[in-house]
């Protein structure tokens, strides 16, 4: 059964004496799966086949871990394209002792599904994957003193189940395919994802209302307080 990228969520959590962790979430129907990785084995100037700093083994990691099917093989594709829409990478080839754990949340849906992807505790989520690999890490200790810190996209969102009677802007077509991927810009125009990633690549502002839409660095991100 063919599935698609419902929604893609990022978040920092502050783990003590964590450092250098990244944690992928997966949520399908109702099924959910984790797996934690070095960072910047992933990310990085250094890194080859890369977009914006993040490497296209993170893609096969995905595929690895979470045994997406080839016939889904677009789902990867879906994910590094949003992920270099919004955020670059570049500047994660070394991370201080003290970072906070980053998180990527990817809610996967099969077509026929209309419904919006499910509440999940990011945190209890989180912290089950770190337990998994760390014996000695104390849950019930730790929690109280972690905070989530969701990380805003800086340029679009994902608008899942669009159905809009418009066309885009930048195709001059309309949206009839379900398995269509459709942003949101930041300023609140909708375009194919396909269209809207292509421009933003070359040229960073909206191409209706020409505001600057560039990706933000995720190192700055993971730092700002």
């Amino acid at each position: 059964m063919t599935s698609r990228l419902g929604n893609l969520r990022l978040y920092k959590v502050d783990v003590p004496s964590y450092s250098n962790v990244g944690v992928i979430l997966v949520t399908q129907e109702d099924r959910q799966s984790g797996c934690r990785f070095r960072l910047t084995r992933y990310t990085g100037q250094r890194q080859r086949d890369s977009k914006a700093g993040l490497s296209q083994s993170f893609v096969e990691l995905l595929g690895r871990v979470f045994f997406f099917a080839e016939k889904d093989s677009n789902i990867t594709n879906q994910i590094l394209t949003y992920l270099a829409s919004n955020f670059s990478f570049k500047d994660l080839d070394i991370v201080p002792p003290a970072c906070p754990v980053l998180v990527f949340h990817f809610h996967i849906r099969e077509l026929h599904q209309k419904d919006p992807a499910p509440h999940i505790d990011i945190l209890e989520a989180v912290m089950n994957v770190l337990r998994l690999a760390d014996t000695m890490l104390d849950v019930e200790d730790a929690v109280g003193d972690i905070f989530v810190r969701p990380i805003a996209p800086t340029t679009t969102e994902i608008v899942d189940c669009y159905r809009g009677q418009d066309l885009c802007f930048l195709c001059e077509k309309g949206y009839p395919k379900e398995d269509e991927i459709v942003y949101k810009t930041v300023c609140n125009h909708i375009f194919h994802a396909t269209c809207i990633s292509s421009h933003l690549s070359s040229t960073p502002e909206c191409p209706v209302c020409s505001k600057e839409l560039l990706p933000v660095d995720i190192r700055n991100l993971l730092f700002k307080a």
